[in-house]
């Protein structure tokens, strides 16, 4: 490979190519995970469903959510979590059976039942004023369940594949013949085009915002007619053609509970 090309991209950022020679690409996943929501509360599952399609959304992981006010994993099998309301919830004296592959979320705002809940084990806590950001540390906590549910883009390797996480990929950005695939630190370059990726990557929360760029919506900051800022404090151009579609974007993904307040209050 030729030296990596200039952009946003080199500032810091360490690059890896592989060179598949422009083979098939696809989006997969192993397994849906199982996501269920433990509680008598209304209100709580409302807001608790609500955000976990909207963390599966941003974070590109398969999850199936479903509602429960009985304390029991699923025997189905697969990557699975159980966000248990100790605060509502009447608990056995024994935990359930719980398979290698569940997580435990134990959300409670009394001293007293969250350290009789250290027992089983739970991988985080929450209290029940939790917010958005809150939900996702808890969740990356449980990062080993969920990784069966995660969509890679997968690709021809040598004699192997390759996967890349679409969950971590801040941007794409256009190489040549080449994509470059930003994930912070570090980026992935593989032989697609752009419009290849474009038609490939999930819509939301991958959106294409110049002819050489595609930006992940959850890693948005703000935005003026002509770039688009990101965390990390990298700028990309915005081209003429997408800023409507951008600014649309970026309305309804903030419509939820990941709104942004550090947004262009023009938007």
């Amino acid at each position: 490979m030729g030296d990596a090309p200039s952009g946003p991209a080199d500032a810091g950022v360490g690059i890896r190519s592989l060179i598949n020679g422009g083979l098939g690409l696809s989006v997969v996943y192993d397994n849906p995970v199982l996501a269920r929501v433990c509680t008598t509360s209304d209100k709580l599952a409302e807001r608790l469903l609500f955000m976990l399609r909207r963390w599966a959304l941003a974070e590109c992981v398969m999850l199936t959510v479903e509602r429960t006010d009985t304390v029991a994993f699923s025997e189905s099998g697969g990557g699975q979590l159980l966000l248990l309301d100790m605060d509502s919830v009447e608990l056995p004296d024994i935990m359930p059976p719980r398979p290698a592959e569940a997580g435990l979320i134990v959300i409670s705002g009394d001293a007293g039942r969250v350290i009789r809940s250290y027992r089983w084990h739970p991988a985080a806590f929450l209290k029940p004023d939790f917010d958005q950001r809150r939900l996702t540390d808890a969740l990356t906590a449980c990062e080993r369940f969920l990784q069966r549910g995660r969509h890679g883009l997968e690709s021809p390797y040598r004699r192997s594949s390759f996967r890349l996480p679409l969950g971590r990929v801040r941007y794409v950005e256009a190489a040549a013949h080449y994509c470059l695939f930003n994930q912070g630190k570090t980026s992935i370059r593989l032989r697609f085009s752009i419009d290849e990726m474009e038609k490939t990557l999930p819509d939301p929360p991958f959106i294409r915002c110049h002819r050489s760029y595609i930006v992940h919506l959850g890693a948005v900051t703000g935005m003026t007619y002509t770039a688009v800022s990101l965390r990390g404090g990298v700028t990309l151009p915005l081209g003429r053609t997408y800023v409507r579609s951008l600014r649309a974007a970026l309305r309804t993904w903030q419509g939820g509970e990941y709104k942004n307040d550090d947004l262009d209050p023009g938007l």
